[in-house]
């Protein structure tokens, strides 16, 4: 991200475990638990046919958007280290991301972040390590790192998190500068790294992961996207005119993109490095997003990826055979980014792609992407027209008014979600330039505010950062964004990671916000962390429907639930699409928080 000349030229056109820690003795797997409370029947008479209206007016008639910071006066203290010094190395400019995970199965999330360190890397005397904080109900958070033995070192950047073993508790994959790091839930509040068999052992740089059961045996799959060949004791330099620095880290067009790579699990605690297999390995790109989600409608998931300046992928299926005679089935995967026109912007330009967001933001039954990007870029929305049988893509981010206002930003972390619950997604931002080029006659601005999006329902968006709170009127170097109800009061609330500052957590404090469902999804027949299962909610005009997606935002991974806002309804029936195909039908779902299981006709609640 560090463009010097290509931003000159666009602009001239724990010990506790129950207490303090992060576990607690009496922590359950959530599908198992027997301190669930009674189930509520969804087995009662169906609503009376007709359908109800969604509120097509205009959010912003309806009330102004607010977040609350919390930061060290709550407990959460974070501040990355990125070994800053100056020269804007494009290892030290990248920031790190956050991973909003329940790692104890008590329904409140609690939070990670990843963390670099000193360069070179033979250098770094392991002091400053990722940080786990848990959850007190939203009101407080405590520094449980030490306890959880989730110790992540070295220069640490995306995550990803899912129940890789199908044991009920959330594990983590780190991408890392050099080898990555697998740590397994161990369901006290601790985590073990893992060499399982299969991981890469070549040091190179891993950007953003995503999780999802590629290959449809009920297992999830890791697909880790890479950036490019740098070297962390030898960096690459550009001569510049910056005051005393006479050269700093050259821009991504400088450096030789990398292969993404395919972990595909033995379900049985291993996974097989099926990249060349699958069709990745001769395509290298320079990956900073990652996305496993279903465009099309079929139930099979697709891998959408944002690439730096490059053509940006999407990754089809097709059916492949046995690798190296393990009985791991292994994709075929193609590239359809071209013909579905996600490659490029509606100008026939590659951008600088940094983050996506996936959500049906129009409410017509598909899943749209919302890309970030770099200066003097527009951000991009992909609106998806796909059948069944063909991927089909629209740029409309002319008619949707996302253009103009980030031009002037350089995007990162990105967030879909409905701020006020009117049943309408909207969009937040996190900004901050790779380089300081205030110095140049331009004067162009290094840190910057964060951007709120407000779907007003009609296609179009209203930047509304302004009245978001003050969060959004400070200036930062803004990098990871994941999303979570972490205070549990049904509205979405947000963590985002700085370079530079401390990172901050944003409760969503808007008022007159409506009723909300929220729901955790359960697999049984296919993966506990049911990626690519889609919820359509009963008897609503337009469609009210979602997905759970893995990987998305910028090297980040928000908690694995379903946000529903109901307006001024306070309940819905819904339906669930499971990824092995299979349906469930749920009716009166009373608004609050929900845990699923598929093939069960009831909804468990969770007390708080």
């Amino acid at each position: 991200m560090n463009r010097i000349g290509a931003t000159c030229c666009r602009t001239l056109t724990l010990l506790l475990l129950t207490f303090a820690g992060c576990g607690s003795e009496s922590a359950t797997s959530p599908k198992d638990s027997a301190s669930d409370p009674k189930p509520v029947s969804m087995t009662a008479a169906a609503r009376a046919a007709g359908s109800r209206d969604a509120d097509s007016t205009p959010s912003g008639a309806l009330c102004s958007f607010r977040f609350q910071e919390r930061g060290v006066e709550h407990g959460f203290s974070f501040t990355r280290h990125d070994d800053m010094q100056g020269r804007e190395r494009i290892l030290e400019v990248m920031g790190g991301g956050a991973a909003a995970m329940d790692i104890d199965g008590d329904g409140w999330t609690d939070l990670w972040m990843s963390n670099g360190c000193r360069l070179p890397l033979s250098q770094d005397e392991g002091n400053t390590m990722g940080k786990l904080f848990r959850n007190h109900a939203g009101a407080s958070w405590n520094d449980c790192s030490a306890v959880s033995r989730l110790v992540q070192t070295g220069f640490g950047f995306g995550c990803a998190a899912g129940d890789l073993n199908e044991d009920g508790f959330t594990d983590l994959y780190v991408a890392r500068y050099g080898m990555d790091q697998l740590w397994m839930n161990q369901g006290d509040g601790t985590f073990r790294e893992t060499g399982a068999a299969g991981l890469p052992q070549e040091s190179e740089w891993s950007s953003s992961v995503a999780m999802g059961d590629l290959n449809s045996d009920g297992y999830l799959d890791i697909f880790v996207g890479t950036y490019v060949e740098e070297s962390d004791s030898a960096p690459r330099m550009c001569p510049v005119g910056k005051p005393g620095i006479g050269a700093i880290g050259c821009p991504p067009a400088h450096f030789t993109g990398l292969a993404d790579r395919l972990l595909l699990s033995d379900g049985e605690g291993g996974f097989a490095d099926a990249s060349r297999e699958a069709g990745l390995a001769d395509q290298p790109g320079k990956t900073l997003g990652v996305l496993i989600c279903d465009l099309g409608g079929d139930a099979g998931p697709e891998v959408y990826v944002a690439n730096d300046g490059e053509a940006n992928a999407l990754w089809t299926r097709e059916s492949g055979s046995d690798a190296q005679s393990r009985t791991i089935s292994v994709p075929v995967l193609r590239n359809q980014a071209l013909v579905s026109s996600t490659a490029f912007n509606e100008q026939g330009f590659a951008q600088g792609s940094m983050g996506i967001a996936a959500a049906d933001l129009d409410r017509n039954g598909t899943t749209d992407l919302f890309l970030t990007h770099f200066f003097a870029e527009t951000n991009t929305l992909y609106s998806n027209f796909s059948t069944d049988e063909v991927l089909v893509f629209r740029d409309q981010t002319r008619a949707s008014g996302l253009g103009p206002p980030s031009l002037s930003r350089v995007g990162f972390g990105v967030a879909s979600i409905d701020i006020d619950n009117n049943g309408w997604v909207d969009l937040v931002v996190a900004n901050g330039h790779t380089n300081d080029l205030t110095w140049t006659p331009e004067k162009t601005p290094y840190r910057m505010a964060a951007q709120v999006f407000q779907n007003q329902g009609n296609g179009r968006f209203s930047e509304v950062s302004q009245t978001a709170g003050d969060y959004f009127q400070r200036e930062v170097l803004g990098r990871g964004l994941a999303e979570a109800d972490f205070n549990r009061d049904g509205r979405m609330d947000l963590v985002i990671s700085h370079q530079l500052d401390s990172s901050v957590i944003l409760l969503n404090d808007t008022a007159d916000a409506g009723h909300s469902l929220t729901l955790r999804l359960v697999g049984r027949r296919c993966t506990r962390t049911p990626i690519t299962a889609v919820v359509t909610l009963k008897d609503v005009e337009p469609i009210v429907r979602d997905q759970l997606a893995g990987g998305g935002s910028y090297q980040a991974a928000s908690e694995m639930e379903m946000h529903f806002g109901l307006g001024k309804e306070s309940d819905s029936g819904l339906t669930v699409r499971w990824p092995n195909g299979a349906e469930q039908s749920l009716d009166h779902v009373p608004s609050g928080y929900w845990i699923v299981r598929e093939g069960e006709q009831r909804a468990w609640s969770v007390p708080f």
